[in-house]
């Protein structure tokens, strides 16, 4: 007898936030893959630079903060870093990580070893 753990708001909330990245993703790689048809050569958009597009003051605010308030150490090397990746693979990275944590756990309780 096997039995299914409810589903959480939380878990619910996870996976619906993990869905969305992966179709962020997609959509991404779509604009990429059209790039590539059309200019012979693949340059996927990193993540720094479609952040600077969308809305260029947020990530000046985002890197005096983590500056000033947790560690510099933490922007320049590793947030840095992680901009310079393409964004498809950011977001779909972090869709697939909330959809694994927000995931259905079954129980293996068994009675009697049945």
């Amino acid at each position: 007898m096997v039995f299914k753990s409810e589903d959480t708001p939380m878990r619910l909330v996870l996976r619906a936030i993990g869905w969305t990245f992966l179709s962020i993703a997609l959509i991404l790689l779509g604009r990429d893959l059209i790039h590539f048809a059309t200019e012979g050569r693949f340059e996927p958009i990193v993540l720094g630079f479609l952040w600077h597009s969308l809305h260029s003051g947020s990530l000046q605010l985002a890197e005096a903060a983590v500056s000033r308030y947790v560690h510099p150490i933490l922007w320049h090397p590793v947030i840095t870093t992680i901009l310079l990746w393409p964004a498809f693979a950011v977001f779909g990275g972090l869709g697939a990580i909330l959809l694994l944590l927000g995931r259905r756990r079954e129980r293996t309780d068994r009675i009697f070893g049945d």
